[in-house]
């Protein structure tokens, strides 16, 4: 766990199936994935291997199982972020500025995984941005009850522009922009994200400004 609530390696053991994924993150953090075997993950598990075989049936399905609770673990402390914001301009600055200051957390956990296992992780069916997607939609969707955006705003089209700019911020570095400034991205994603989605009479009101 760190000062933005994300632990990669899931939260606190409540099963076997929990004790052995967190055996298997830190198996991959001493040894890389690659060189991690399946006794290795059960001796650190303190279980037989018969046991882990009983919950994933090789070392792929472990990695996976290991991603996804990273997942789980980063969109629950990025809620959390977002949380008590009203506005859907408030929460989506607030979402790039948790993004931006998880770059350090996030790329050390990448550097562990070398290119196959990366390939397992990601996948060819865009599983990550489908991900980010399903967890954006329900805030644009809250947005357009209010007013905040435009009625006859595609959500999901919407949802995963902003996810393609979640991504990019964390990805891309900046000719222009410190983006290790919480005010600067909060002020570029205030600028011209949420500008995108309002309604037009907004939109030229935030204009004229």
């Amino acid at each position: 766990m760190n000062e933005l609530g994300f632990d990669p390696s899931g939260s606190t053991a409540r099963s076997t199936r929990d004790v052995i994924i967190q055996a298997a993150w830190e198996c991959f953090r001493q040894f890389g994935p690659r060189k991690t075997t399946i006794a290795d993950i059960s001796r650190t598990a303190n279980l037989s291997r018969g046991t882990v075989y009983l919950y994933f049936k090789d070392k792929s399905a472990i990695l996976q199982a290991t991603a996804e609770n990273a997942s789980k673990s980063f969109y629950a402390a990025l809620a959390d972020s977002m949380r008590g914001l009203v506005s859907l301009e408030e929460q989506f600055a607030s979402a790039a500025v948790f993004v931006c200051r998880s770059k350090q957390q996030l790329r050390h956990w990448e550097k562990l995984f070398d290119a196959e296992a990366v390939a397992v992780l990601l996948t060819s069916d865009g599983v990550l941005l489908r991900e980010c997607v399903e967890f954006l939609s329900p805030y644009i969707e809250s947005a357009t009850a209010t007013g905040e955006v435009r009625a006859d705003l595609d959500v999901g089209s919407a949802a995963e522009w902003f996810a393609r700019i979640l991504f990019s911020l964390y990805s891309t570095p900046s000719p222009l922009l410190d983006l290790d400034d919480p005010a600067t991205v909060k002020r570029f994603v205030e600028s011209h994200v949420i500008a995108g989605f309002a309604p037009r009479r907004q939109t030229l009101s935030r204009a004229n400004r």
